[in-house]
C-alpha cells in the first residue's frame, strides 16, 4: 500500500514537471514575440511599410551633410531635391543607436561640417536647428524602444523674402519699428 502511494507520487511529480516544462515553453515564445509586436506598435506604421535601405559610404544619397553611420532612410518618406551642398529636402532616417547618442552626433559633425547651432529643444523628442550661410537645418530626433531612435532632416534655403512675399510687405520701403497687422 504504501509502495503503491510512493508510485502515485513519483508518477503526479513526473507529469507535473512535465506540465511545467511544457508552460514554459510555451510562454517563452510569447513573451518574446509581444515585445517585438510592442516595438512594432510603437513604431510609425510608415515606418513598417516604407522600404528601408542602408546608407553606406558608398551611397551617400549625394547629400553633403553628416549621417551617423549604419543609418538607414525610408524611400517612401524621404523627399530630396539638388545633391551635394545644395540639397533641399526632408531624409528620414533609422539609427541602431540611442537618442542621445545621435543628438550628440548631429551637435558636433553638423559644428565641424560648418553648420551654426540655433537652438535644442528637448522633449519626448529632441529639435536641433543649424543654420550655415543661407542655409538652415531643422533635425528631430525620436526616441524609440530599446536604444533605436529616428531622425527627421529638413534642409533648405533660408531668406527673409520669401516670408516678406507671402505676407505682402514690401523689403526695401519697410524700415518700420511698428509691427505689422494682419487684415
Amino acid at each position: 500500500m504504501v509502495q503503491d502511494q510512493e508510485n502515485r507520487y513519483n508518477i503526479y511529480m513526473v507529469y507535473n514537471n512535465v506540465l511545467k516544462k511544457i508552460a514554459i515553453l510555451l510562454v517563452i515564445p510569447i513573451i518574446l514575440g509581444s515585445c517585438a509586436s510592442i516595438n512594432n506598435f510603437i513604431n510609425d506604421d510608415d515606418e513598417s511599410s516604407s522600404e528601408v535601405k542602408d546608407v553606406n559610404l558608398n551611397k551617400r544619397l549625394a547629400i553633403s551633410i553628416p549621417m551617423p553611420e549604419n543609418s538607414k532612410y525610408l524611400v517612401e518618406k524621404t523627399i530630396i531635391f539638388g545633391e551635394g551642398s545644395r540639397f533641399s529636402g526632408v531624409l528620414y532616417l533609422m539609427h541602431d543607436q540611442s537618442a542621445d547618442e545621435v543628438v550628440e552626433f548631429y551637435r558636433v559633425k553638423m559644428r565641424d561640417d560648418g553648420w551654426s547651432e540655433i537652438a535644442i529643444v528637448r522633449s519626448d523628442f529632441v529639435l536641433l536647428n543649424f543654420d550655415k550661410e543661407d542655409r538652415f537645418a531643422t533635425i528631430k530626433v525620436i526616441r524609440k524602444v530599446f536604444d533605436n531612435s529616428s531622425s527627421e532632416v529638413t534642409i533648405g534655403p533660408k531668406s527673409d523674402t520669401t516670408i516678406n512675399r507671402s505676407i505682402n510687405i514690401d523689403t526695401i520701403d519697410s524700415v518700420s519699428d511698428e509691427p505689422f497687422s494682419i487684415q
